[in-house]
């Protein structure tokens, strides 16, 4: 489909699990195949925006960054990145330069406000927003209160229901969420780190998990349960008016 000049484009891909050596696999399946085999519909999709919601290494090499920026070049988008719990953000940024590698990061597209938030502790599976980071968020979203807003981040700030990954969610939430309530213009949240593709509401708020481009699980499972449906990324037309439509691209 064409790009719109009402409409932003986003690619949301998320859960890469890529490591150094290509061959590696990972919940018993070829990670580095698993985006390939992605690329040409995101390709045919045509998007704005790629936004790349963490995990994006297994190993948090250099040499996997470096293929996974490779491959996404070739979408022809701009790439906007946060880092999960299993990347490095310092060999990260070299790749993707484009993200909250100092704090928050906001980018302004078509009326839109795109914030990245790093929701990453070292050497923790869980995450946490630092209070400098929220307050940030709160003075971007005040300064920018005319504009529709989407904030990205890695770990989900409500519980999806999967107990095997709701262990290891955004600690604290309660301040972010309270954050949410307050701004207007925020009309969604997107994360990846669930390895499942789920939709719900908060007062107004659109809450988004992106699914994994390596390998997924069926929503509900007290343990990680292969989705064979197989890899997916989520896309997102955001219109200039606020509106959001959203679905899921597959190989």
């Amino acid at each position: 489909m064409p790009r719109s000049a009402t409409t932003l484009r986003v690619i949301q891909v998320s859960d890469c699990h890529v490591s150094a050596d290509p061959q590696t696999t990972y919940r018993g399946t070829r990670a580095d195949r698993n985006l390939r085999s992605l690329l040409p519909a995101l390709r045919r999709w045509q998007p704005d925006l790629v936004l790349l919601t963490g995990d994006v290494s297994e190993d948090a090499s250099a040499a996997a960054y470096g293929r996974v920026s490779a491959l996404l070049d070739t979408v022809g988008a701009t790439v906007l990145a946060l880092p999960g719990n299993h990347d490095d953000g310092a060999v990260m940024q070299r790749y993707f330069p484009s993200g909250p590698w100092t704090g928050l990061y906001e980018r302004g597209a078509r009326r839109w406000n795109i914030i990245l938030l790093d929701s990453t502790v070292p050497g923790k599976i869980s995450g946490q927003l630092r209070e400098d980071t929220l307050e940030r968020l709160e003075t971007s979203l005040r300064r920018q209160a005319g504009a529709p807003a989407l904030i990205a981040l890695h770990h989900q700030p409500v519980p999806v229901n999967s107990p095997w990954i709701d262990r290891y969610a955004l600690e604290e939430p309660d301040p972010f969420l309270d954050i949410l309530d307050r701004f207007p213009g925020v009309r969604c949240v997107t994360w990846g780190h669930v390895h499942q593709a789920l939709e719900s509401e908060r007062n107004g708020v659109l809450l988004l998990s992106g699914p994994s481009t390596a390998a997924n699980s069926l929503p509900n499972a007290r343990a990680f349960t292969a989705d064979m449906s197989g890899p997916a990324c989520r896309w997102l037309e955001l219109d200039v008016s606020g509106e959001i439509r959203t679905g899921l691209l597959h190989a």
